[in-house]
């Protein structure tokens, strides 16, 4: 017991270590980060995008788990983040087509509905959809990096190894060439703990990254 007690001691210390601050509200509550684009979700997609360098960031709202706010000027520390990303899931990087991206959004957006995990939180892109339109064409227009989607060129897609494998339905990530694998990935959670670390604060917010029509 008193080596239990010792260690638990030791882990809070750990994880309470204060990593930055954030000067905007969070909110990673279930119905958010599922439904619509989130702040928090932008800080992910964000941090993704940074971390490999590529052309977007692409996290699904699912895995996003803590259900909490974060008031501005609330200070970040590690155990915020692992509760936050507690699968310990990878950073990978991919390269797909516009045509791939558009299905992906596609996947992404169909069951908002049903409050699925798949719902996309996106850095790079931004999209507009139709939430009543049929499942699969609901997507009316997207952009990258300022820019309309050219479904005929490629774009590289940081993502994580669960989304990559296939999982919440994105089967057609399966399809892009890997140019990060999951052996030689970072630890999502240490990416964006990184990512707000190096910045000291940050101000997500969200910006019309996702539109519904």
């Amino acid at each position: 017991m008193l080596f239990r007690s010792k260690y638990e001691k030791f882990l809070s210390k750990e994880l309470d270590i204060q990593i930055g601050k954030t000067n905007t509200k969070l909110d990673s509550h279930r119905n958010t980060v599922r439904t619509r684009e989130a702040a928090i979700g932008n800080l992910i997609a964000d941090a993704m995008r940074d971390g490999v360098n590529a052309d977007i960031g692409f996290a699904n709202g699912g895995g996003i788990r803590a259900g909490k706010i974060y008031t501005p000027g609330t200070i970040i520390t590690r155990r915020d983040m692992l509760l936050e990303m507690p699968f310990g899931n990878v950073v990978v990087k991919l390269k797909l087509t516009g045509a791939q991206i558009w299905e992906a959004l596609e996947n992404g957006v169909s069951q908002v509905e049903n409050i699925a995990g798949r719902f996309p939180q996106v850095s790079g892109v931004s999209f507009t959809y139709n939430p009543k339109a049929q499942a699969g064409s609901r997507v009316v227009s997207a952009k990258i990096g300022g820019q309309p989607l050219n479904k005929g060129r490629s774009y590289t897609v940081a993502t994580n190894n669960y989304a990559a494998s296939g999982g919440d339905g994105y089967k057609v990530f399966k399809k892009g060439e890997v140019l990060i694998n999951a052996s030689g990935a970072t630890l999502l959670a240490s990416m964006v703990m990184d990512y707000i670390k190096t910045k000291g604060s940050v101000s997500p917010k969200v910006e019309g990254r996702i539109v519904t029509q």
